[in-house]
């Protein structure tokens, strides 16, 4: 094989300057990886605000049977649950409308108006990991 002075090593290095390597991730696709760690908490807390009511009344048997005669012991904690329950909807109030998730949404609807084709269909059962949380 001959020589050519070192050119091939000068291209080479040109080549991988130019183009990330595998490892490394452009702005754009860090941006896009934000993006995604934001909708994945995003519906997780949606998901938790289906068992919202459900969790806030299912200690409430417990504690009449445990304080029959008094009522005030009951109602006191049922309004602790419901202040719990009020705090997790204005967390996920704030997520919902924060201008990172705007930002995000947005995006998301002027890719699909720009490449209509070729979008899948998500389905649940594709991805088993859906609701865990991101930590």
């Amino acid at each position: 094989m001959a020589s050519n002075g070192g050119q091939d090593v000068k291209q080479d290095m040109k080549q991988s300057k130019a183009r990330p390597s595998d490892s490394e991730e452009t702005p754009e696709e860090q941006q896009l990886q934000r993006d995604l760690k934001h909708l994945d908490l995003l519906l997780v807390r949606c998901r938790d605000m289906r068992t919202t009511i459900p969790r806030m009344l299912g200690g409430m048997p417990e504690v009449a049977r445990n304080n029959p005669e008094s009522l005030e012991v009951v109602f006191g904690q049922l309004v602790n649950h419901m202040k719990s329950a009020g705090t997790e909807i204005q967390d996920f109030a704030t997520l919902y409308t924060s201008e990172e998730n705007k930002k995000v949404l947005d995006k998301a609807r002027k890719s699909r108006a720009a490449n209509p084709k070729g979008i899948k269909t998500w389905l649940y059962k594709d991805h088993p990991d859906w609701a865990d949380v991101p930590r």
